[in-house]
This record gives structure tokens, C-alpha cells and sequence, in this order.
């Protein structure tokens, strides 16, 4: 037995045969004590539900649901979890083993903090390996969520919240289904009290062949925006115009340049948003000038020369 307070790790599940194993073993490996596992299978059609009922013989508390997509997955995790705090896993991620240990000594002893990350890496599909969000700045503090408007920072398997805290709050909105869920939470949980951070690379994602990130990124105009314009707009009476010129700013441009591959019309326009709003207006220009169809096919011309 241990005092030290519980957490529950909650593992959402989805035709996750080929990495669940690795996740629920990296959650074991923790030198933290007081940890249960709630995996939530979210309707998978591989061999997931037959590895769950194994782990299930070993702990894992196992709940099946059908499909309702990640943030739904989650929220079940929420609902069930016997925790004080609540740490996040995805099936494909995994922990270092001194994950928990690190934040829980912090966690633990601020009762004003809701939520605590760290820094994680990503191994690609040729095994390489990069710091992610390595040139952003990590938000902390009482006034996290500023700096959570002007970017992403946090994914899902880097935080552990205060179960209390992210019920009150709903949890995750079922509606996003397009990775904006994970940014908006963090939002709402940084209006609720402290974020801290472990400055430690200390959960490592992997790259899958089937990823949908690029796909979320080509839309983000129509998922991420909207939801970051809602905040601003409920939060305008606590920002600065100053602030708010640097945050819309700030997304215009991340937003427009992730969007501009697949849909330059769409791109060009939150560019020019961006630089209206005095973003990094010789960095965007450049940005178009280098990545339009027509800049790549004089390039191309001038490599091979004309025909």
C-alpha cells in the first residue's frame, strides 16, 4: 500500500493491436505505485479487443464502447477513473519510466495545479528522432492559457490533470474530432488554475503510416481556427488589443502556412490575415514566394532547363 495519491492512466483504443502493448508496458515500467490502468476500447475491428481481454486477466480495467472517436474514448476514461489526477496516454505513445515520478512530486505538493506536462519525441517512420515543438515555448503558470492561444504546445500523452478539474470542466468536447479537442481542453484547464512543466523529454511518440496529422493540419481553418477565435472572443476582456493582434496573428500564420499546400486560396487569405495583423509580414511574403505552384515549377525548370 501507498499514500501517495492515485492516478489513473487512461489508454483510448482503436484498432490498436500493433502498439497497445508497448503503451500498457511503458505505464507498468512507472517507478510512480499508485497508478491504474482504464483502457477504452472505441469500437476497434483489429485484434484489440482480444489483447484487451488478456491485459484485463493483469488489471487493466477494460471498457468496450462503439466508435464515438477520441475525445469521446477519453471522456469514458474520465468518467470511470478512481484517481485524484488523471494522466493521458495514447495507444501508439509510450512513457519514459520516471514519467509520473517527475510530475506527481510537483503535482502533488501545488494544490493550485491542474495540469502538468513535459516535453516528448517523436520517432519517425525512418527512426529518426526530434524534440517535439522544440522551438516553442512550453506554458506554465497562472496565465498559461495566453500562450496556449498563440500555439500548440501540450499533446495528450505528455499531461496529467486533476480528475476534479477536467470533470467540472466537461472533459474533452465530443464535437472536435480533428486534434483541436486537445488544444481546447488545455485552454479550459489553464482557466481553471497553475500549469507546471517537466523540463525533461519523458513520452515518446511514434510516427504511423495511416496518420491522419497531415490531413488535421490541411483543415485546421475550419477546426483549430474556429475554436481559438471562440476563446478570444469570450476571453477579449482580458486581453490586451496589443496581445490580441500578436495571438490572431500568430495562428493566422501557423494556420495559413499548414493550410497553403493543399489549398493555396485558402492559404494565401490567412497569410495576408497574418501579415494585416503585423506577423512576421517579410517571413509570409518570402514563405509565398517560395512554397507557390509556380515558384516550384521555376525551380524545377531552372534545375533541368528549358525543353
Amino acid at each position: 500500500m501507498t499514500s501517495q495519491p492515485l492516478v489513473t492512466a487512461v489508454i483510448p483504443c482503436f484498432n490498436a493491436e500493433a502498439t497497445l502493448g508497448r503503451a500498457i508496458d511503458s505505464v507498468r515500467r512507472q517507478g510512480y505505485p499508485a497508478i491504474e490502468i482504464v483502457a477504452v476500447d472505441d469500437g476497434s475491428r483489429d485484434g484489440t479487443p482480444a489483447l484487451l481481454r488478456q491485459q484485463e486477466v493483469l488489471g487493466v480495467r477494460v471498457i468496450t464502447q462503439p466508435n464515438g472517436g477520441v475525445p469521446v474514448a477519453r471522456n469514458t476514461g474520465i468518467a470511470a477513473a478512481r484517481g485524484e489526477f488523471l494522466a493521458f496516454l495514447d495507444a501508439d505513445d509510450e512513457w519514459h519510466s520516471d514519467k509520473l515520478a517527475r510530475q506527481m512530486s510537483i503535482l502533488a505538493s501545488h494544490p493550485g495545479m491542474v495540469l502538468i506536462g513535459c516535453w516528448a519525441e517523436v520517432v519517425g517512420l525512418d527512426g529518426s528522432r526530434r524534440k517535439v515543438n522544440a522551438s516553442r515555448e512550453p506554458p506554465v503558470g497562472t496565465e498559461a492559457w495566453r500562450t496556449m492561444l498563440h500555439h500548440s504546445f501540450y499533446n495528450p500523452s505528455e499531461l496529467v490533470a486533476r480528475t476534479e478539474v477536467a470533470r467540472r470542466i466537461g472533459g474533452f468536447v465530443t464535437t472536435m474530432r480533428a486534434g483541436e479537442e486537445d488544444q481546447d481542453f488545455c485552454i479550459r484547464m489553464a482557466l481553471k488554475g497553475e500549469i507546471g512543466f517537466v523540463d525533461a523529454v519523458l513520452a515518446t511518440m511514434y510516427q504511423q503510416p495511416n496518420s491522419l496529422s497531415r490531413t488535421h493540419f490541411s483543415r485546421e481553418h475550419e477546426t483549430v481556427l474556429p475554436m481559438i477565435l471562440s476563446h478570444c472572443q469570450a476571453l477579449a476582456p482580458r486581453l490586451s488589443r496589443a496581445e490580441l493582434r500578436h495571438i490572431l496573428g500568430a495562428r493566422y500564420s501557423q494556420i495559413g502556412r499548414n493550410v497553403y499546400a493543399g489549398s493555396p486560396a485558402i492559404g494565401l487569405r490567412l497569410l495576408a490575415r497574418a501579415i494585416c495583423y503585423g506577423a512576421e509580414p517579410f517571413g509570409n511574403l518570402r514563405y509565398l514566394a517560395t512554397a507557390a505552384p509556380w515558384s516550384r515549377r521555376l525551380k524545377r525548370w531552372l534545375k533541368l532547363g528549358p525543353r
